[in-house]
């Protein structure tokens, strides 16, 4: 019986979203794209990391029966992120996994981005009653707001929470990343920028 391994299915959602990840990073659309390209490939990170810890749901399958499981699975985490990062956390239990939340990118914790992006998947193709930015008041100017939507912290977060989950992917599920195929994903002269920023913090050789 031909079966699914995790890796399998981690690999494909964690380059899915390194891919939107990488295409945020390349447009310039402050107010739209980008927010919604980095909110989507964070979604599917997310999702990358849960597939690990819900493998034995779908390890033991046979192959097409295995997709629709996690195809199942899914759908369940839909698009709250919240719910998907408290899963996350819960499961890696580790303040230096924590850390990645509560630090400052640009402004914003990433806590206030999970949130941030949420409102991402709506804004960004609709117009909506109560933006995101009304949240964000600028003090002393009460018909003033940031706008956190675009705000260059959102793709900084997004990098070090994927980098968390690399390393914890690793530590907790012995699944690694491949070097060769990141290169593959990250290509070109916006490639060089974007492993630039990407690994500012954490040497590259956390990949295989």
């Amino acid at each position: 019986m031909e079966t699914l391994s995790k890796e399998t299915a981690v690999r494909a959602w964690f380059f899915r979203g390194l891919k939107d990840l990488f295409f945020a990073f390349r447009i310039d659309s402050p107010f739209s794209y980008e927010p919604y390209f980095n909110t989507m490939g964070f979604e599917m990170i997310c999702k990358a990391y849960l597939l690990a810890e819900k493998a034995n749901e779908y390890e033991k399958l046979e192959r097409n029966q295995a997709i629709y499981k996690i195809d199942k699975l899914a759908r369940y985490w839909g698009h709250n992120i919240e719910i998907m990062v408290d899963e996350i956390k819960k499961s890696i239990n580790d303040p230096n996994f924590s850390s990645v939340l509560s630090e400052n990118y640009d402004g914003y914790t990433g806590d206030q981005f999970i949130k941030i992006m949420e409102a991402a998947y709506f804004e960004c193709r609709y117009p909506v009653p109560n933006p995101i930015h009304e949240k964000f008041p600028i003090k002393g100017h009460p018909d003033m707001y940031w706008e956190p939507l675009c705000s260059s912290g959102l793709g900084k977060f997004c990098f070090a929470f994927t980098r968390k989950v690399i390393v914890y992917l690793k530590k907790k599920f012995n699944i690694s990343i491949p070097k060769d195929e990141f290169n593959k994903v990250i290509i070109g002269e916006a490639g060089v920028r974007f492993c630039n920023l990407f690994f500012k913090d954490v040497p590259n050789d956390f990949l295989v």
